[in-house]
């Protein structure tokens, strides 16, 4: 995870995401939002929620700073500034794909001693059948480098679940868009996870 790359990529764009989320989660209490970028994934989560956004990217902060008044932390998702149990949700969208192996593991670990007992973790990557996948550099398994220096990696059916054994899934369900670039049928292929404590 090159945080040079994700600095220039936010100076170069301040928002480089567009739209937001199609569903709302049920995160309530204190909310972690993992890789909040510009934050349009804030979208998902309710208005009660005391939200903290968290991202290693200043530029990407500051953005972020643009669009909302939520409680920004920089700081590093593999060493998440938090004590233990204190999170009543977490809300990880798009944020683990763009680590390594290891990296996944760690932020996964990570993500477990944060989050408080019987709290809510969601979790959304992309499939190995989204239309991006095998574009760039592979540098790991169904990881690619694309030219911008950021790395996606694209996930298998039970590859999340692995990642947090010991915490219950009470939901898993994926969304599929069907779009046409250049004339040609592609799909976006994002799969959903919410897990308990």
């Amino acid at each position: 995870m090159s945080r040079r790359a994700w600095d220039l990529l936010y100076r170069n764009d301040r928002h480089p995401w567009k739209g937001g989320q199609d569903v709302e989660l049920p995160l309530t209490g204190t909310v972690l939002e993992l890789g909040i970028g510009n934050g349009k994934n804030l979208s998902a989560l309710p208005r009660g929620a005391r939200v903290i956004g968290l991202d290693f990217s200043r530029p990407a902060l500051l953005s972020c700073r643009e669009r909302t008044a939520v409680q920004l932390v920089q700081a590093n998702i593999l060493a998440l500034p938090f004590r233990d149990g204190c999170m009543d949700g977490i809300a990880a969208s798009h944020v683990l794909g763009h680590l390594d192996g290891e990296g996944r593991r760690r932020a996964a670990s990570e993500i477990v001693r944060v989050l408080a007992p019987q709290g809510l973790l969601y979790v959304s990557v992309f499939g190995e059948e989204d239309m991006r996948c095998g574009k760039g550099k592979e540098v790991e398994e169904l990881t690619y480098l694309r030219g911008n220096g950021i790395a996606c990696h694209y996930f298998l059916e039970g590859e999340v679940p692995g990642l947090f054994p010991t915490l219950t899934l009470e939901r898993h369900w994926e969304r599929r868009l069907d779009k046409r670039y250049h004339g040609r049928p592609e799909v976006r292929q994002e799969r959903r996870y919410l897990f308990r404590g």
